[in-house]
């Protein structure tokens, strides 16, 4: 069982992901210039430059255009990138295939613009996408590291129209890696000032302009969207393993995931209402769900778990929801259109996620209930994993607080 722990603690420790770190979605504007179609596209710079082979930041593995520095990571070449521009372009398009009426096409990448993602220009709009390229090649001197930076991309496809014209773009970037499931696409075509569509997706790119999602459709991405989200959010995954242990009965359980859901719930329909307008709000919720995870897993330690009450819950509940409710926020700052269909179907998904949880947590309790000494360990197990890896987190999730503080 030690194995089995230690296993949970690399696993969970190596995947600690914030979530209001570096929230860099693939944006792309779709548009006519004459007898051409324009495509701008923004995304992170990774997405390019890693192959399917990549092992992680600590496996040493070069990265073309790239130097490896050992205290900052890789850092960005630009020399390499100007001297061998062509080249660079060429390692683009394999990643991208267009198509129009189902034919491949030919496209030409006329500019590229790379930057710091913390200090990223605007592109929610075509008119703040199209300031961003200046010269057939710009690389910002913020952008320094590799996993920091994002790049914007203009490319033609002559002869095309997306007016008459079946205009698909898919990708195969990012396919082979886990956190391909959190990069948002936001497809924003425009076939005239009157005649615009949004579209939202998750992971994978495959974009048809002319076969949009159906209301059905949408809805079943949402609710698949709030599955996957809570099940590759480990703090959430732990505080609900925690919950699960804390409960003495069907009953108590029963209460507290309700109070946790209508918390989180809430935060998650009117987080804009109540979020505070300062730079420490977003670091500080985030050091407040580590905390929540602490607590509660030492409360379980020391056999104080029972006393939790469904108040402190919604309190909770209300806390972890601001982690949700970053998602459609930072989507509709960078152009995505969301409604109220959208955030039911995300949070029934989500739900849908807690249940999945609870029904591991009770299967794998259920398939050791012959060994009864490690039945009664595992709420032990699960809350000393729990607490250590969110120790971590109130460390470096505090970090960005001390920061504020120094200014």
């Amino acid at each position: 069982m030690k194995k089995i722990l230690a296993l949970i603690l690399i696993i969970y420790s190596s995947s600690v992901f914030s979530h209001f770190s570096h929230f860099e979605p693939r944006i792309i504007h779709l548009y006519q210039d004459n007898q051409d179609t324009i495509i701008l596209m923004r995304m992170p710079l990774p997405l390019i430059l890693l192959d399917e082979n990549w092992k992680g930041i600590d496996s040493k593995q070069n990265i073309p255009y790239t130097n490896k520095v050992n205290n900052s990571g890789y850092l960005i070449d630009p020399e390499k990138i100007t001297k061998n521009l062509d080249d660079f372009k060429k390692s683009i398009t394999p990643g991208y295939t267009i198509k129009k009426n189902g034919v491949v096409q030919n496209y030409h990448i006329e500019s590229i613009n790379i930057f710091n993602s913390d200090d990223r220009k605007p592109f929610s709009s075509l008119k703040t996408a199209e300031e961003n390229f200046t010269s057939d090649v710009t690389i910002r001197p913020s952008a320094t590291k590799l996993f920091d930076a994002g790049i914007d991309i203009k490319l033609r496809i002559s002869n095309t129209s997306v007016i008459n014209d079946d205009i698909s773009i898919s990708s195969i970037l990012g396919d082979k890696f886990n956190a391909i499931n959190k990069l948002a696409n936001i497809i924003n075509l425009h076939r005239d000032n009157a005649n615009e569509s949004v579209t939202t997706t998750l992971g994978i790119l495959d974009y048809s302009s002319t076969h949009l999602p159906s209301m059905t459709q949408q809805l079943i991405n949402g609710f698949s969207d709030g599955f996957i989200h809570i099940l590759i959010g480990l703090d959430h995954v732990l505080f609900v393993l925690l919950l699960f242990y804390s409960a003495a009965s069907f009953l108590k359980l029963l209460s507290l995931a309700t109070a946790f859901t209508f918390g989180h719930s809430f935060s998650l329909f009117f987080g804009d209402n109540i979020a505070i307008a300062s730079p420490i709000f977003i670091p500080g919720i985030e050091l407040l769900i580590a905390l929540t995870i602490a607590f509660t897993a030492i409360a379980l330690l020391l056999k104080k778990a029972q006393h939790l009450g469904t108040t402190p819950l919604l309190v909770i509940g209300v806390i972890h929801g601001f982690g949700f409710s970053f998602v459609f926020n930072e989507l509709e700052k960078e152009g995505a259109q969301t409604s109220i269909t959208n955030l039911l179907s995300f949070n029934f998904g989500i739900e849908a996620g807690q249940l999945f949880i609870y029904a591991l947590a009770f299967t794998m309790t259920i398939l050791i209930k012959k060994q009864t000494v490690l039945v009664k360990k595992l709420p032990y197990y699960v809350s000393v994993c729990a607490l250590v890896i969110s120790a971590y987190w109130v460390v470096t999730r505090s970090m960005p607080l001390f920061d504020y503080i120094v200014i």
